[in-house]
């Protein structure tokens, strides 16, 4: 999980959420879409401009979920769409996280709405094939 997992064990363990929250490790990738299947939601709760895209998010609107994420100076807030495929708060800002996590939480339709929106941005966007097209569109001489 990272440097940070026994803090964060920790932390659920004070908090009394361990039971709830768990810490995978490293998953195979038929684990990891049923991560995906199973959430109502997705959160990349990332501070650092060094989140320089979030392909999670990509993963997360293929699994049709809405995410929410930080408007960081980086392609973040570009894959994800405020208000579109899902809620971008200011990074750092713990009650705009909180304040999403409930809005998502508590709005079974919009979940779905965005989460759909999303898929359909995953697929329109981001397929394989758009992406080539862009790519020799970027380098094709120009007439």
């Amino acid at each position: 999980c990272g440097p940070l997992e026994g803090k964060l064990k920790k932390l659920a363990a004070d908090l009394g959420i361990d039971d709830r929250v768990k810490f995978p490790g490293h998953v195979s990738q038929s684990e990891l879409l049923q991560y995906y299947a199973d959430c109502e939601f997705f959160v990349l709760p990332s501070t650092f401009r060094s989140e320089a895209f979030g392909i999670v998010q990509l993963e997360a609107f293929q699994a049709g979920k809405a995410v929410i994420s930080a408007d960081l100076p980086s392609g973040v807030p570009y894959v994800n769409q405020d208000g579109k495929t899902g809620i971008v708060v200011p990074p750092g800002d713990v009650r705009a996280l909180n304040e999403a996590v409930k809005a998502l939480h508590g709005d079974p339709e919009r979940r779905l709405r965005l989460g759909k929106a999303g898929r359909e941005r995953a697929i329109s966007d981001f397929s394989a094939e758009e992406m080539v097209k862009r790519t020799f569109a970027l380098y094709s001489p120009r007439a």
